[in-house]
């Protein structure tokens, strides 16, 4: 990061001016999976051409953005995913992705320009498969071993739920195997807040969300293969009672959909289409972004940077255990 990065993110965190440093960029909801608890399966009816999206990047590069998460859907499936790639990388913008791996092997050209890939595992064969469909976790276990023996930074994503809890154990053993570090993170009804989604079928009620968290923060002490920061963990404790951590969205990040509409976080309700940056141009959309965050943050790698945003150091670093006639006993928050 440039010093003049670093600088216009310290006069956000002061509060005096907000840049769009990170985006989260959903260039489609179209996925070749259907998977139970995601509610991306199929193209917005009004996903953006590839002249508005490469319009709408350019946009966010000029105000200030030098990093980018490709997310979807399934970025891959995207036709001009490699366009997307290539005007990022050519303004030297860092780029991410999300991706169930699949396609992974097939469009290597443009996964080696990733600094990140981010493939999702939903525990062993029998539980990835029941979730995502027969096959599906040998293609991502596939998508996954080839971004790795091509140099690129992998890590996978565990989002726990009903249909996982009892695996956590078995997955961070597949991941230890592969040498890829799994991020675990929990199921909720929806990836959208204030939603009536009815999650049942998956979603883990809060004690038992509490403690697979708990097995995961034990397992971590001892063994890397846990990608999680302490602060995902920490704040996991008491999900999903509300907590507020520091929130930099609207700050120095923003979420685009495929269609163009720009919210302060990934996670927040889309039922308000407003702010779209075809209509509104980039900067009027930035703009008009609320940055009063919430309370209810369930992505850990989203979790662990409102932290370090908050330069909240004490909940960055692990906590102190006592021995008290059991295995560990917490000692503080």
């Amino acid at each position: 990061m440039t010093p003049s990065t670093l600088a216009k993110g310290l006069i956000a965190r002061l509060g005096i001016k907000p840049t769009p440093i990170a985006l989260t960029y959903e260039v489609t909801w179209r996925c070749n999976l259907a998977c139970a608890y995601c509610d991306r399966h199929t193209p917005m009816p009004n996903e953006m051409s590839p002249a508005q999206a490469l319009t709408a990047l350019g946009e966010f590069h000029a105000l200030g953005m030098r990093q980018t998460f490709l997310d979807g859907g399934d970025p891959l499936t995207l036709k001009h995913i490699a366009q997307v790639v290539d005007f990022l990388t050519d303004r030297a913008v860092t780029v991410a992705m999300n991706t169930n791996g699949i396609l992974v092997p097939k469009k290597m050209e443009i996964v080696r320009k990733l600094s990140l890939v981010k493939i999702s595992l939903d525990g062993p064969r029998a539980n990835h498969d029941a979730m995502r469909g027969a096959g599906s976790f040998d293609k991502a276990l596939a998508g996954a071993t080839a971004a790795r023996d091509a140099g690129i930074t992998v890590e996978f994503t565990c989002t726990v739920g009903r249909h996982n809890a009892s695996t956590i154990e078995a997955t961070i053993d597949l991941a230890a195997e592969l040498h890829i570090p799994v991020v675990f993170q929990p199921a909720l009804n929806s990836l959208f807040l204030d939603t009536k989604r009815d999650g049942s079928s998956w979603q883990l009620e809060a004690s038992a969300v509490r403690q697979a968290f708990d097995r995961i923060e034990r397992i971590k002490r001892h063994r890397g293969a846990v990608g999680n920061g302490w602060s995902s963990l920490r704040h996991f404790r008491t999900f999903p009672e509300p907590t507020t951590p520091p929130c930099a969205a609207g700050w120095v990040s923003a979420a685009m959909d495929p269609e163009g509409v720009v919210f302060p976080c990934g996670q927040v309700n889309r039922r308000d289409r407003a702010n779209n940056v075809v209509r509104l141009g980039v900067r009027t959309a930035f703009a008009n972004l609320s940055r009063t965050g919430c309370s209810q943050c369930w992505c850990a790698r989203l979790v662990e940077g409102n932290y370090a945003w908050g330069m909240r150091v004490d909940r960055m670093l692990p906590p102190v255990y006592r021995a008290a006639g059991h295995p560990e006993t917490t000692q503080c928050p």
